[in-house]
């Protein structure tokens, strides 16, 4: 079995681990998760961010206290939607009223808003499967957030994973277009990668 298979097998592994998750379990390792991302948001200063939107299906580490808070406080907060046709994300302003579709990955999008760039943004909240020691990531394979990240360039935005597990000693599958977070939070720990 190549590389690729590999990668595809450790994906299918821990995506089946996370979906069978308690669902007691789930939720306190997701309460943990968001409010230690809260409080490291406030040790950075964090005024403006990106994030993700959980894909229930796949019991992602969950963002909507992350929101309502950082909406409470002022933050500005981009989401995207994917444009499958063109393969890339359209950033847009949060917006509480406009309503959320899924779309064909199940992935909770909002449906209308205003078009933002990420130029600006203090920290991108990221979604992953995995994540080693080094900061490396192990996503669902589409690459829209490897495309994103490498869309941020020089730009000094903190890159933030949630991950409901901790890091993996190391991830054999980095490639040299990868790019390797600064932060991970899990429900016991916030990594700092050099």
């Amino acid at each position: 079995m190549g590389r690729v298979g590999l990668k595809q097998n450790l994906r299918k592994s821990i995506l089946l681990y996370r979906t069978q998750l308690d669902e007691v379990v789930y939720a306190a390792r997701n309460e943990k998760i968001q409010n230690l991302c809260l409080d490291f948001m406030l040790q950075l200063q964090i005024q403006s961010f990106h994030t993700y939107l959980a894909i229930p299906k796949n019991k992602e580490p969950k963002t909507n206290q992350i929101i309502g808070e950082s909406l409470a406080l002022g933050r500005e907060i981009l989401v995207s939607r994917t444009d499958l046709k063109n393969h890339q994300m359209l950033h847009y302003l949060f917006d509480p009223k406009i309503d959320l579709v899924s779309n064909n990955y199940g992935i909770p999008e909002p449906s209308s808003g205003i078009k933002k760039t990420l130029i600006g943004v203090d920290a991108l909240i990221i979604p992953l499967l995995a994540i080693d020691k080094k900061g490396n990531r192990i996503g669902y394979g589409a690459g829209y957030y490897d495309e994103l990240l490498s869309e941020l360039g020089g730009a000094k935005a903190h890159k933030i994973g949630l991950c409901l597990s901790a890091p993996l000693d190391f991830i054999p599958f980095a490639e040299s277009h990868d790019v390797p977070l600064d932060f991970c939070i899990t429900p016991n720990n916030i990594y700092k990668f050099s």
